[in-house]
């Protein structure tokens, strides 16, 4: 089981690090972080399907959506310089709150 939390956590790494990535390809005009932006995506899906072999589809995607939902507006505001405000802060607490607990009792 726990190997399937690792695949989940590989998927999310590299969904965020994928998604994060794609200010910067400028509309898939650029192609070098175009590129390594596919290449995320396909590892991140690749790792997401194994880890389903063992994890509930349910809670996996709540856990990768809510944690990819999480992280990126936090990589947003430390590399982009994005605005991330209290309500902002709020509301991903509230999300990792919630993902914790399904992961628990759902």
């Amino acid at each position: 089981m726990i190997q399937a939390y690792i695949l989940l956590a590989i998927s999310i790494a590299f969904e965020v690090f994928a998604t994060s990535l794609l200010p910067a390809t400028k509309g898939f005009t650029v192609r070098k972080p175009t590129v390594l932006a596919i290449i995320c995506y396909i590892i991140c899906f690749a790792a997401f399907g194994k880890s389903l072999l063992l994890l509930n589809l349910g809670i996996a995607w709540a856990t990768w959506g809510a944690i990819g939902t999480a992280v990126t507006p936090i990589v947003g505001y430390l590399f982009y310089k994005q605005k991330l405000t209290k309500t902002g802060v709020i509301g991903l607490v509230l999300i990792i709150v919630s993902t914790i607990t399904l992961n628990l009792y759902g």
